[in-house]
């Protein structure tokens, strides 16, 4: 449900007018919005929760619209950003968003399979403690993404 109308030029501009209005266009595009938690307009209030599913399906609406700008600003694997020297094997072929924070990674992006599709991807790990750094094991799940093919051999 929408928040209720002002009258013209005396619309809400407070974050909780935005954060509805969000969750419903989220909604209506047919992205799940279990699970996560809106808190203001920016993203940057720590109470604020995504889960990997709605970060995918938002990457697809996005790559569906047609419009190739957001993908062309994300980190190229292999080549710049935050992924210049990560995915050395599939140069090239993944664009992602990396986050980080104590405990915490994550890669959200796209990856191109060995047939030339377009895959929309969101790895989460949260909490993860153990010995080996988790980025690494996000990478070996994105290039086992790179290398799908839905073409039997």
């Amino acid at each position: 449900m929408l928040p209720t109308p002002e009258p013209p030029g005396r619309e809400r501009g407070d974050d909780e007018a935005g954060t509805e209005l969000i969750r419903v266009w989220l909604e209506r595009n047919g992205v799940t919005t279990n699970g996560i938690a809106l808190h203001d307009g920016s993203g940057l209030s720590r109470l604020n929760l995504v889960t990997p599913e709605a970060t995918a399906q938002m990457l697809t609406l996005v790559s569906r619209s047609g419009n190739q700008t957001f993908r062309e600003s994300l980190p190229i694997a292999g080549d710049d950003g935050t992924l210049g020297g990560r995915l050395k094997t599939i140069t090239g072929r993944a664009f992602a968003k990396t986050g980080s924070l104590i405990y915490v990674n994550s890669l959200s992006g796209y990856v191109l399979t060995a047939n030339g599709e377009t895959l929309a991807f969101a790895i989460f790990c949260n909490d993860y403690v153990g010995r080996a750094n988790s980025s690494r094991l996000i990478d070996e799940i994105v290039v086992r993404l790179a290398g799908y093919s839905d073409t039997p051999p």
